[in-house]
């Protein structure tokens, strides 16, 4: 049996990717006993009217007048009743069944912390960002450690990981904070993202994960850098992949350098490369 659960969304200026994941959220949760609650952070443009026009009052929202996702996460987690919570990503896809798959193992007490398999929807990429998708989504699909953009957690997962700190990896560093034997990737619960849909942004995507990385391994605290899963492909997609990473690596070290800002849309997490 479903009992009663929060969905958490940080946003910041997501209004385009909103219009196709918050109808597909309200649809996933129909008959369900859900608080939706969106946090907007310094947001500029439209997601609040967008969310709005789908949800209308039946989901809470948040505004923050400071960008950080971090924030935003102990915003929502103040504001919410119960221990039972799903973080989702505001570009992530959902269906009726993620949640449900999803919820179980904690419900039934198999898991403190879990996360839906995430599937890559590489149906707007073309040329060489096709190339570089395809093999970071089979990577993605053969890793045993992937909880990001789509993760729950039960009560005796939020006392073993604590309060949200500002760090740029928050996926990770949540997930590192769980005992292994407590942690699950669901198979049967799916989430799409739209990867990167070209070169530059796969560089400063990759960039910014490589920053994230270097500050959980500075902090010490239970890092784990995740097992690491080889790339595989045709020699084309495997050079385009790598031009991306070795290209991405430079910037990190740039941005480290410069001590500089680092996000998608000048958004969620404005932190300083650590």
């Amino acid at each position: 049996m479903m009992i009663p659960f929060n969905v958490i969304v940080p946003v910041r200026n997501e209004e385009v990717q909103l219009q196709s994941t918050a109808p597909a959220l309200k649809a996933s949760l129909t008959g369900l006993p859900v608080t939706v609650t969106y946090v907007l952070n310094a947001t500029t443009d439209a997601s609040r009217a967008v969310i709005e026009s789908v949800f209308g009052h039946t989901a809470c929202i948040i505004e923050l007048p400071h960008a950080g996702k971090a924030n935003a996460l102990r915003a929502a987690d103040a504001s919410v009743r119960g221990n039972l919570i799903v973080y989702l990503d505001a570009d992530i896809v959902v269906t009726k069944d993620t949640f449900p798959a999803l919820l179980h193992p904690l419900i039934e007490g198999h898991a403190d912390f879990v996360a839906a398999r995430l599937v890559v929807d590489l149906s707007q990429s073309l040329g060489f960002a096709l190339r570089v998708g395809r093999v970071w989504g089979d990577q993605l699909a053969r890793r045993p450690d992937a909880f990001m953009c789509c993760t729950a957690i039960n009560e005796n997962g939020l006392k073993q990981r604590g309060p949200w700190p500002d760090v740029l990896a928050d996926d990770d560093w949540a997930r590192n904070r769980i005992d292994p034997s407590r942690r699950m990737i669901i198979e049967a619960a799916k989430a799409y993202m739209t990867p990167p849909l070209n070169l530059l942004s796969w560089v400063k995507v990759r960039a910014r994960w490589i920053c994230g990385t270097r500050q959980l391994k500075n902090m010490g605290e239970n890092f784990n850098p995740g097992e690491k899963i080889m790339p595989r492909g045709s020699v084309i997609d495997l050079a385009a992949y790598y031009i991306v990473r070795l290209s991405a690596e430079l910037l990190a070290l740039i941005w480290q350098h410069r001590q500089s800002y680092w996000s998608r849309d000048n958004s969620s997490r404005r932190k300083n490369c650590v």
